[in-house]
């Protein structure tokens, strides 16, 4: 094979200088970082709330917490609506927790109730009452 040849498949090539890349950022000493002139629309305060409420409605507050996540999530919807703020997720999935954890809590009570009233039904009639 020739030295062409060797040197069309790259190896005999000398290395090519290549020159640190660098990031768009930091290309010149001219340009300056600077902070964003608009970030963006900013956070619903009660959906952030809502949210809260309904993760310590899983865990905490069980009922309160729960029905708190719904009535602030409702809420922060309809003022997401008027004020185009962002959030609308936050408060969706605190509806959803909210409704979520207060289903359980409430077949939970039902359940725990026949559980008791079953057991005095056995009780009394083991008793002869």
């Amino acid at each position: 094979m020739s030295a062409t040849a060797w040197q069309q498949q790259g190896w005999g090539a000398p290395p090519v200088p290549q020159q640190p890349m660098q990031h768009p950022m930091h290309q010149g000493a001219q340009q300056a970082w600077a902070s964003p002139t608009h970030p963006g629309p900013k956070t619903n305060l009660l959906a952030m709330l809502a949210i809260g409420a309904a993760a310590a409605g899983t865990t905490v507050l069980l009922g309160l917490g729960s029905i708190a996540a719904i009535v602030l999530g409702c809420i922060a919807l309809s003022q997401l609506r008027r004020t185009g703020e962002d959030g609308r997720l936050l408060a969706i999935w605190a509806i959803v927790l909210g409704a979520i954890t207060l289903v359980g809590l409430i077949a939970a009570t039902i359940a725990g109730i026949a559980m008791i009233v079953t057991v005095v039904e056995q009780a009394q009639s083991i008793a002869g009452f």
